[in-house]
C-alpha cells in the first residue's frame, strides 16, 4: 500500500525540491529499493481533498474554516516563530486526512533564526506518533539549489565569474551567499531544468557534506531518520 505523505511548503518549487531529495533518501536507504519502486510505495500530497493548495498560506485558511484552532504553550514556553502555524497545520492535515501516515514541513528561514525551534516545538507536541520531517532552507530554497551545481564547460565562465564576485565558492558557503535567488539565475540563465539538475545530478555526500549548514544536511537525515522506517529497515 502506497504511503500518504502531505508536504506543507511555500511554494511548487519547494514541493518538488523537497519530495524528490525524499525519494532519493528512500532509495538509497531500503536496500530493495529502486528509483521506479518508490514512485509506487508513497503518495506526495500536495493539496487538500477539495484540491486546494497545502501552501503555508492556504493551509492557514484551510484550517481556520476546519475549525482548527491553535492556543497555549509548549512546554510550558512561548511559541517560536511558526509553532503556531506548524501546529495548526500538523491538526489540519491528521483531521483531512486520517490515513496520513507522515508529513513534511518545508520552509524558508528567511530572516527569522529562531523558525526551526517554532517548527520542532511544533512537531513535539501534536506529532502524536506521527512522523514530521522538517526542512528549513537557509536563508531560502535556492541556498539547496546552489550546493547541487557544477558548472559544465558553457557554464564556467559565469561560475568564475560569480566566485569573484563573492569572493568564495557559492557551492559551499550557500549559507553566507545574500541573495540566493540572484546569483542561481546568474549561474543558471534562469532555465529551471538546469537548477532541478543540480539536486536531481549531484551526489548524496556532495549535497550533505554542502549543505551542512544551509539546513540540507539536516533534511536529509530527517528524512532519513523519520521517513524511511514507513517503508523499511535501512540498510
Amino acid at each position: 500500500m502506497s504511503r500518504q505523505i502531505a508536504v506543507v511548503y511555500e511554494g511548487l518549487p519547494d514541493f518538488n525540491i523537497a519530495v524528490e531529495l525524499a525519494d532519493r533518501v528512500i532509495v538509497e536507504s531500503i536496500a530493495w529499493m529502486t528509483e521506479d519502486d518508490v514512485l509506487f510505495q508513497r503518495t506526495w500530497r500536495s493539496e487538500s481533498s477539495a484540491g486546494f493548495r497545502l501552501s503555508w498560506a492556504g493551509i492557514d485558511h484551510l484550517a481556520r474554516e476546519a475549525g482548527v484552532s491553535v492556543s497555549g504553550l509548549y512546554d510550558e514556553e512561548p511559541g517560536e516563530p511558526d509553532a503556531h502555524a506548524a501546529s495548526r497545520a500538523i491538526l489540519y492535515l491528521r483531521q483531512e486526512f486520517p490515513d496520513l501516515d507522515a508529513i513534511v514541513l518545508i520552509r524558508d528561514q528567511d530572516d527569522q533564526p529562531l523558525r526551526r525551534q517554532g517548527l520542532n516545538q511544533a512537531r513535539k507536541k501534536h506529532g502524536d506518533g506521527l512522523p514530521v520531517a522538517i526542512g528549513l532552507a537557509v536563508p531560502m530554497r535556492e541556498a539547496w539549489v546552489l550546493c547541487g551545481y557544477d558548472p559544465d564547460e558553457t557554464e564556467l565562465t559565469r561560475f568564475d565569474e560569480a566566485r569573484a564576485h563573492l569572493k568564495f565558492d557559492p557551492r559551499t558557503r550557500s549559507h553566507d551567499v545574500r541573495d540566493p535567488k540572484a546569483v542561481l539565475k546568474a549561474l543558471t540563465a534562469g532555465d529551471l531544468d538546469r537548477e532541478r539538475r543540480c539536486w536531481v545530478g549531484a551526489s548524496l555526500p556532495t549535497l550533505r557534506d554542502r549543505g551542512a549548514e544551509n539546513g540540507l544536511a539536516a533534511y536529509l537525515d530527517d528524512v532519513r531518520d523519520r521517513l524511511v522506517g514507513l517503508f523499511g529497515r535501512a540498510a
